[in-house]
């Protein structure tokens, strides 16, 4: 095993994170969520306002990755 994985190439062929595509989809709204709840936490005086702003940048940076990686997906095609 630990043959394997010294012999793996980390940005040509990445280590599987689930059983499939979905799976590595799912984990990515957690993560983004996460991070815009981080952010807007540290960034905003009054945290009444934390929950909407959080879900703005949830959906802006969630939206403008979908729209990257279709862009790159046209690109590679």
């Amino acid at each position: 095993m630990t043959a394997g994985l010294l012999a793996h190439q980390l940005f040509i062929d990445p280590l599987p994170v689930g059983p499939g595509l979905a799976w590595t989809l799912a984990l990515f709204l957690p993560l983004v969520a996460g991070v815009a709840v981080a952010y807007k936490t540290i960034k905003l005086t009054n945290l009444a306002h934390v929950p909407g702003q959080a879900l703005r940048l949830f959906i802006q940076i969630t939206l403008f990755m979908a729209a990257a990686a279709f862009l790159l997906a046209g690109f590679a095609r």
